[in-house]
Formats: C-alpha cells, sequence, structure tokens
C-alpha cells in the first residue's frame, strides 16, 4: 500500500480555525499531513492512492476529552473493584474501536485501573482505537468521590485509589507516574454522608469538598515537577473554587457556580469540560432499565444546573472542550460520544464552536495539539468526513462517511 495517499473533498475544513475550503484535497505522506490546498494546487506524485470523497466534509478527527475505560457492564459499575482486569481489558479495547470507527481519532481516559495498559495494546498495534491519553486509577481521599461505604474500606484501599493528607497525596501521584499516566485525576466533590449518589451527590448545590487546598496544591506541584497536568472532578461552588485555588488544570463538569467563580474560570483561562452526555444518556434509559425514582430525581436536578451553567458558561466567554463522560455499554455506549456535540448546539453553543471545542481544544487539553486536532502541515493524518457540512448540520457527526487515524484508513467512504 502506498505510503502517499491524496483525499479529494468537496470541502475541508482546514487550520486553527476550522475555515472552510472549498473543492479541496489533502496530501498525505507516511501518516502526517503534507500540503493541504485547492484541487488545483496540491498534487499527487505518481503512484499516490487516490481517495476521492465527492462532496463530503473533511475535517479533524472527533476526540473525546472525557470518558472512562471501565470495561464492565454500566448499570453494574459496583464490579469496578471485583472484576478481573483482563476481561475489563478486552471489553474496553472492543468500545473502542467502536469509538474509532464513530470518527474518534483520539480521547481521554479520566479514571480507570487499566487505563495504560488498554492505552499500550492500542499503541502497539495488537488493538484497534483511537489515541489515548491516560489517568490510570482515580485519586480519592477516603470518603471521596469515588469511595462509597458500599465498598468494604479493605477493599477499597487495595485497590489503590484512596490517598490522603500532603504525603499521601505526594505518594499517590509518583505511583501514577510509575503506572505511565498521562495526567492526574482527582477527586474534589462528593455527596453528604445521607447522600444516595455519593459521587455526584444528590445536589449541585450542596456539594462537600473532598480534599484541602494544602492537599491539592501538594498533589499539582508534583504532577508538575513530573510534566503532568491536573484535572479535577468538581461539582458545586466550593469544588470548583478549590479547584482554581489548588491550581488544578483542566476542571471536568464544573457546574452549580456562582458568577463571580465563572468569571474567575475566565480570567484564569481554565478549560471547563462539557460532559453533557452522561447524564443525557442517563435520561435516555429510565425506563428502559428500570432506574428508581429517587435516581431519577438526581439526574434530572443535575441535569437543569449542568444545562444552565452551561448556557451561563458560553455567554460568560469560558472556554469549554467537549466530553462525554461515557463508561461504556448498555446504558453509555463509547460509540455514542459524537451526540455531545449536538447536545452542546442544541444548548446554544455555534456549530462552529462545537467542532473547534471537540477537536482543537480538546487536543490542547489532552496536550497532543502539536500532533493532531486540526488539519495543518506535519501533523498526523487524523481525519473524519462526513456527508453534510457539520459547520450546517452537526448531527451528521453521528454518522460519519470516512474516518482515517495517522493515515490509514478505518472506515472507507
Amino acid at each position: 500500500m502506498s505510503k502517499v495517499k491524496l483525499i479529494n473533498a468537496a470541502r475541508i475544513l482546514v487550520g486553527p480555525d476550522l475555515e472552510p475550503m472549498a473543492d479541496a484535497a489533502v496530501l498525505i505522506d507516511s501518516g502526517k499531513i503534507a500540503a493541504v490546498g485547492t484541487r488545483s494546487d496540491v498534487r499527487a506524485p505518481s503512484g499516490a492512492e487516490i481517495i476521492d470523497l465527492g462532496d463530503a466534509t473533511l475535517l479533524p478527527g472527533l476526540i473525546d476529552a472525557h470518558l472512562h475505560t471501565f470495561g464492565v457492564d454500566s448499570t453494574r459499575l459496583h464490579t469496578l473493584a471485583t472484576e478481573h482486569e483482563s476481561y475489563r481489558a478486552a471489553r474496553t479495547l472492543s468500545e473502542l474501536r467502536e469509538l474509532l470507527h464513530a470518527g474518534f481519532t483520539s480521547a481521554r481516559c479520566l479514571g480507570s485501573t487499566i487505563g495504560p495498559q488498554v492505552r499500550r495494546a492500542i499503541d502497539e498495534g495488537f488493538a484497534e482505537g483511537p489515541r489515548l491519553k491516560v489517568a490510570g486509577g482515580f485519586i480519592s481521599s477516603t470518603s471521596g468521590t469515588w469511595d462509597s461505604s458500599g465498598t468494604p474500606l479493605s477493599i477499597a484501599r487495595a485497590g489503590g485509589e484512596l490517598a490522603d493528607g500532603v504525603e499521601g497525596l505526594v505518594l499517590k501521584v509518583r505511583e501514577r507516574v510509575r503506572q505511565g499516566a498521562d495526567f492526574i485525576k482527582l477527586g474534589l466533590s462528593k455527596g453528604g454522608v445521607h447522600d444516595r449518589y455519593h459521587a455526584w451527590g444528590d445536589d449541585p448545590l450542596n456539594q462537600v469538598v473532598s480534599y484541602s487546598v494544602a492537599e491539592v496544591r501538594a498533589a499539582v506541584d508534583e504532577a508538575h515537577r513530573n510534566g503532568l497536568k491536573v484535572s479535577a472532578h468538581a461539582i458545586g461552588e466550593d469544588a470548583v473554587k478549590l479547584a482554581l485555588d489548588g491550581g488544578i488544570d483542566v476542571i471536568e463538569h464544573g457546574y452549580g457556580i456562582s458568577d463571580e467563580t465563572r468569571q474567575r474560570i475566565v480570567a484564569e483561562g481554565k478549560i471547563v469540560v462539557t460532559t453533557l452526555s452522561q447524564i443525557h444518556y442517563h435520561r435516555q434509559a429510565y425506563d428502559k432499565f428500570n432506574y428508581p425514582e429517587w435516581e431519577r430525581e438526581v439526574y434530572e436536578r443535575h441535569w437543569v444546573y449542568m444545562l444552565r451553567d452551561f448556557k451561563r458558561g458560553l455567554k460568560a466567554g469560558v472556554r469549554f472542550a467537549l466530553g462525554t463522560d461515557l463508561v461504556g455499554a448498555p446504558t453509555h455506549p463509547l460509540k455514542a460520544a459524537a451526540m455531545e456535540f449536538v447536545l452542546a448546539v442544541e444548548c446554544g453553543m455555534a456549530p462552529s464552536a462545537a467542532l473547534r471545542a471537540g477537536t482543537i481544544i480538546a487536543a490542547e487539553v489532552l496536550g497532543s495539539q502539536a500532533v493532531t486536532g486540526s488539519i495543518e502541515v506535519g501533523k498526523l493524518a487524523d481525519l473524519v468526513a462526513t456527508r453534510l457540512d457539520p459547520a450546517q448540520d452537526v448531527s451528521t457527526l453521528l454518522e460519519p462517511a470516512f474516518v482515517m487515524k495517522g493515515g490509514e484508513t478505518v472506515v472507507s467512504a
């Protein structure tokens, strides 16, 4: 197969602003973009493979800035503490293949003990999937975000995700570095003592912070010393302020906050990752999977404030990256990640802004903006094509017509 390929398309979204270029072409050599321009300007050398996408729109490969490679049934997440990791890896690799075929050439796993090894399997060519950036296991305080009383404390501690105190946080970050994490994930908010939905809390306006500023700062300093960014699960006013005070680099969720804190996010240039899909797909699953009434009420409460603060964030100028928080089938299949673009647009984000949030800004969150996220000379040929122009109808992303990762065709036109 030729290492040189020429892709022709009716329009290509080019550069850091995804500017549309009509009747255009991309020349690919050894998996990287060698030239971009009009068909008359970009010529294929003899022997090059020609891929004609006809009336399609070619854009950068999509990026999910927040998902989880759990590899368990999404209705039985409690089995994360007991399920065999070999089974989980096999299951999640199957789902990641579906994610790649759905047009996502890169993704960011925000917490899973199998993340580093799953990434390794993909990187070494033993499995098909997007380019992964992984946090490894969560870092949670005892009784924190991901440590509920439903799991015996001895099992929770054996899982390696609990850390307390300044010294404990520093040690845990070093463990993640040793395991090959690309970034660090901290849990900064949780439900109250009697909340039924511990990790997210029953009410986004009544969250409990799970670490002190000193603990967060210690983790951030140690991560930065090792060249890693820190991301934080942060819902509610106090938790988001803690993230800002502690020097967190990227805020996940970030709703249930005041206008003052929102303005501070804007002033400090922090990126907030959206995760609209998580609650959306819970709401879709209520009846089919027999959600109890109390759980539906919790999700509805979160949905109200998630939408409220996303819309307020747009008006205030918050920099959003698109992430789904999908965890796997049956309720949250990774292949459904493009719905995040649709939801963002339905909630007021311009289609062009949503495309940038799910490619260029998401690549910045992953730390891979130098090699992917836009169609520019020298970057990897991570590309997706849609039958319609997504800047006019973003729902066309739900059914990609063509997918390429690193110059290799994944889904043929």
